[in-house]
């Protein structure tokens, strides 16, 4: 996308106002920072389009885009008109120059920059979570859980058995040279690019894939199988629920939680309790929720007796 298609968010005379006590050339300042917004406005939106694209959210884009655009401009816009009574005793002449109502100018223009920054940071972050949703941590809880854990699996085995390989090319055409070991690489699915870092490595490294990367990989490899396990078990048993005296509670092995449907509101400390376990209130479901762990269980045994 290109930059021009923004520049017009930031008005001109909101921009040329914004340098006229500070530039001796308020009109040029004006339309470098008009260019600067929208510089980034471009590269911003090419950089959500390509994670879109990655995370198959490419219809998620333009909404998320519309609305960044529209925080981002009436934020840069503020910190024009901000700055706009920032003063230059260079501009102004030094006679008389109100040196403390310049300070105090100056230090709120750059409280209203520090916003802009801290908003661009912040939604980028947010907009980014909603468009990768492939890059999201992978709780028990989650529908896909399973799904994407075996996929991870799968993923890695693959990275494992590569380098493997890899590296028994590497050692089988060794006497052949770099040129033998360079093709059987290429004929193993990598790049020519790929080969030539393999077996050209910096001097510090043995030539293929180090040990330490299948020793880590198949660590990875153990950890995510013994939890794609205790998912799949997880999701093979059944809702309990069970009824005390005006508390039901239902642990839900699925979902990974525990519930707790009061009768009425519960006294002030009896809610402490359950937030310092880390219960909180969902309103859609009119229950206080937490992850199944050790102390979640645990009160809710002190409410009702449930199996272990």
């Amino acid at each position: 996308m290109q930059a021009i298609q923004f520049i017009n968010d930031i008005p001109t005379a909101v921009a040329v106002r914004a340098f006229q006590g500070t530039s001796f050339s308020p009109e040029k300042r004006a339309e470098s920072y008009r260019f600067d917004y929208a510089e980034t406005m471009a590269s911003d939106y090419e950089d959500f389009k390509r994670h879109a694209e990655k995370g198959g959210t490419l219809d998620k884009l333009d909404d998320a885009f519309a609305r960044y655009r529209s925080g981002y401009a009436s934020r840069y816009c503020a910190w024009l008109s901000s700055h706009s009574r920032c003063i230059s005793w260079m501009i102004t002449g030094p006679s008389n120059f109100p040196t403390r109502r310049a300070q105090k100018w100056n230090t709120a223009a750059h409280n209203r920059m520090t916003e802009v920054i801290a908003y661009r940071e912040q939604v980028k972050r947010s907009i980014l979570r909603d468009l990768r949703p492939d890059l999201r941590p992978i709780m028990a809880g989650d529908a896909n859980a399973i799904e994407r854990l075996a996929v991870e699996l799968a993923h890695l085995e693959r990275n494992q058995l590569s380098m493997k390989m890899a590296n028994a090319g590497i050692r089988k055409h060794a006497k052949e040279g770099a040129e033998a070991q360079t093709l059987a690489l290429v004929e193993l699915g990598f790049s020519p690019q790929q080969a030539s870092e393999l077996l050209n490595p910096p001097h510090y490294r043995v030539i293929g894939f180090p040990s330490y990367r299948l020793t880590n990989n198949g660590a990875n490899i153990r950890r995510v199988r013994q939890r794609l396990e205790h998912l799949e078990k997880m999701h093979s048993l059944p809702v309990q629920e069970v009824q005390g005296e005006g508390v039901r509670v239902e642990v839900d092995p699925p979902a990974n939680r525990v519930r707790l449907f009061f009768d009425g509101k519960p006294d002030a400390e009896t809610r402490e309790r359950l937030k310092s376990c880390g219960f909180r209130w969902t309103p859609s479901l009119e229950a206080w929720q937490a992850y199944i762990n050790y102390r979640t269980q645990e009160l809710a045994r002190s409410f009702v007796k449930i199996a272990p």
